[in-house]
């Protein structure tokens, strides 16, 4: 099955702003300013609140990078240091920290779904450096990630529409690392209470006089058991990140490859029959079978580039592509009286999804007197080949 979607999108947006000068006679002398950016685009990333775990603003769609007062919608942005100090090993880990956000597994399978008030995105709908689909279904490991954005309320106005039509409650949209004008060598060891451990690396580097290229890459590995009885998971992830910025010319690319494997899952439950719910069991009992399973592969990657044809007067295109394979053997319970007695069936099912996607735009700032201008001009294209075995 192949389906294909085109969106185009015109945005201007006008800002009223009424600011005074005062000139100041004395003698000033100015020094250069230096940036220091986890982003290769012309704005970068917002600037960190005190204490660097949240940002003062985040990604509007084709409007660039806005802080929360300019933003047209209530946005929050997590930063890395946030994902270190809580420990988080998903995204999902990290959203479980926003209130509006509840992480929920889809009905059957086990592909993370979020609902932002009360209405659901699925992880097909995530944002990945501004393009969507791009990355794996079930789990996001956070080690590839240097922040993590959310959008409440729809916002198709500015990022286009989702893959599945929906995100009506909120968008999420995750930005890669990129490598900092310091040399990163990082090494980071776990072992959980339940004998799950973990080991990950990140290094970082810039080269060129100016310091103008940079690479940073990720790979991490986790493997044990869960706080579930006989449930086991296993996953393995690489992410590469390039940049490169010159005086006009900004270019950025992005590789990624996780493979994510969970055996003998516990399994959603369906009440049938049932005129009352029956006494919850154990919080670590599993009543999934031991030969059940789900695996995920996915290769994944951007290519983004920004030129600057007049100092207020920037084209820019991007492409992202992802290669996924899951195959599955699941066993899904239904409890069919008030004693808890149910019964499983077994349900196999494999998918391989390829995704193209790319967006291509223009976009200007100028005043007239008083009022400032922003437009945009953006339009982008979408193209997935779905293949089902069940």
């Amino acid at each position: 099955m192949k389906k294909t979607f085109v969106y185009s999108a015109l945005t201007s947006a006008v800002i009223l702003a009424m600011n005074s000068a005062y000139a100041d006679e004395q003698k000033v002398e100015e020094l250069d300013v230096i940036e220091v950016s986890a982003d290769a685009t012309q704005t970068g990333l917002a600037k960190e609140f005190a204490g660097g775990q949240v940002a003062s603003g985040s990604r509007a769609g084709i409007l660039g990078n806005k802080t929360n007062l300019e933003n047209p919608f209530a946005t929050t942005s997590y930063t890395n240091k946030f994902i270190q100090d809580k420990q988080a090993r998903s995204v999902a880990d990290v959203l479980k920290n926003d209130p509006n956000i509840r992480v929920a597994r889809g009905f059957g399978n086990f592909q993370e779904s979020y609902f932002m008030r009360g209405f659901i995105t699925n992880s097909d709908d995530i944002l990945y450096n501004g393009l969507y689909g791009l990355l794996p279904r079930q789990y996001i490991a956070s080690e590839m990630f240097e922040r993590v954005e959310i959008q409440r309320g729809a916002s198709a106005f500015l990022n286009g529409i989702a893959p599945s039509g929906g995100s009506i409650g909120g968008t999420i949209a995750l930005m890669p690392k990129r490598a900092a004008m310091e040399d990163l060598n990082r090494l980071n060891i776990g072992l959980s209470s339940n004998e799950r451990a973990n080991v990950g690396t990140d290094i970082s580097r810039r080269f060129g006089n100016k310091k103008e290229f940079g690479v940073r890459l990720n790979a991490a590995h986790t493997e044990g058991e869960s706080a579930i009885d006989s449930d086991k998971a296993r996953n393995t992830v690489f992410h590469l990140g390039l940049d490169w910025k010159g005086e006009k010319v900004r270019v950025s690319a992005d590789l990624g490859y996780q493979k994510n494997y969970l055996g003998s899952p516990r399994p959603s439950v369906t009440l049938n029959g049932v005129d009352e719910v029956p006494a919850a069991p154990k919080a670590t009992s599993n009543w999934g079978q031991h030969w059940t399973y789900s695996e995920e592969r996915d290769v994944f990657g951007t290519l983004r580039a920004e030129y600057d044809f007049l100092p207020h007067f920037t084209g820019y295109v991007a492409y992202g592509f992802r290669d996924g394979k899951e195959a599955n053997l699941l066993a899904n319970l239904t409890v069919r009286n008030n004693n808890g007695d149910g019964t499983e069936y077994r349900f196999d099912n494999s998918r391989r999804n390829i995704i193209h996607t790319g967006e291509i735009g223009l976009k200007s700032s100028f005043e007239t007197g008083a009022i400032g201008h922003e437009m945009v001009l953006s339009a982008n294209r979408y193209q997935e080949k779905r293949k089902m075995l069940m």
